[in-house]
C-alpha cells in the first residue's frame, strides 16, 4: 500500500489498486487509533488512570482429514502429516483505574490458520464419493460380522433396517451411539456407512457385513478402532 496526498489510499490487486478495500482498512485503523487516543486523553488528567496493551491468544484446533489412496491396503489407515493448531491473536487497549480495568478497545486481530492432519485410507468398502472426509472422533468398539442373508436363507430380503441393500461396506450399529447414515472407517475392514442394526448391537458394538458366511466367520469377534467422519455440509 502507499498514500499520496490528494489522491487517496489505494491497494494493489493484480497490478492495479483496489480502492474499496484500502479505504475499509484505513477506516479500521483510524477507528482503532481514535479509540486509543480517547482512552489516552482520559488517562492524562488522573494519575490513577492509565492505558495498557493486552494481548490474548486462543488456539484454533486443527482438523483431521482423511483421503482415499490406491497405495494403502484394504482396511488400513496411514498417517501422512501431523496437524498443527492455529492461533487467533487479539490486541486490546485497556484503561485501568486504580489497577482495575474500566474500558477495553480491540486494536488488532490476527489469525494464523491451522495446518490439517492428513490420513490416507484404503479404498475397499462402501462406494466412496470423491473428496476428503473430516474426522469427528475415534471409538474403540467390539466388532462382529454377518452376511447379507443374515442366516434367513430363501426368506432373506437382503435389505437393511434403513432400506439399503446389505453388502460389503454396510455396518450395523446402535443408532443412539452412531446415527444412521454416518460415514466411517473400520480398521481391518474398510470404509463403511452405518445403515443397519440388530437386537444384539447395543452400545459400543458394531456388526460389519461381508458377502459370504465364510468371510464373516473368518472375521469372528475382535476389538477395532472406528474412525467416525463428520457429516458433510
Amino acid at each position: 500500500m502507499r498514500y499520496s496526498h490528494g489522491s487517496g489510499l489505494e491497494g494493489w490487486r493484480g497490478g492495479r489498486m483496489a480502492r474499496p478495500l484500502a479505504v475499509f482498512l484505513v477506516c479500521c485503523a483510524l477507528l482503532a487509533g481514535s479509540a486509543l487516543a480517547s482512552l489516552s486523553q482520559q488517562a492524562q488528567g488522573d494519575p490513577d488512570v492509565k492505558v495498557v496493551l493486552k494481548r490474548e491468544s486462543k488456539p484454533i484446533p486443527y482438523p483431521v482429514v482423511y483421503e482415499f489412496s490406491r497405495t494403502v491396503g484394504q482396511g488400513r489407515v496411514v498417517k501422512k502429516r501431523d496437524g498443527e493448531d492455529g492461533k487467533l491473536i487479539r490486541t486490546y487497549a485497556v484503561t485501568l483505574s486504580s489497577g482495575k480495568p474500566i474500558a477495553q478497545v480491540l486494536l488488532k486481530e490476527e489469525r494464523i490458520e491451522p495446518v490439517e492432519a492428513l490420513f490416507h485410507m484404503g479404498r475397499m468398502g462402501y462406494p466412496a464419493s470423491r473428496g476428503s472426509h473430516t474426522r469427528s472422533q475415534v471409538i474403540e468398539m467390539e466388532a462382529t460380522a454377518y452376511e447379507p442373508s443374515a442366516g434367513r436363507g430363501k426368506r432373506a430380503t437382503y435389505r437393511t433396517s434403513t432400506g439399503l441393500r446389505a453388502g460389503y461396506g454396510i455396518v450395523a450399529v446402535d443408532p443412539t451411539v452412531i446415527p444412521y447414515g454416518t460415514r466411517l472407517f473400520v480398521e481391518g475392514y474398510g470404509y463403511a456407512i452405518a445403515a443397519d442394526t440388530g437386537s444384539a448391537i447395543k452400545g459400543n458394538r458394531i456388526d460389519v457385513c461381508f458377502q459370504t458366511r465364510a468371510e464373516a466367520l473368518e472375521w469372528g469377534r475382535r476389538k477395532v478402532k472406528v474412525h467416525i467422519f463428520r457429516e458433510r455440509p
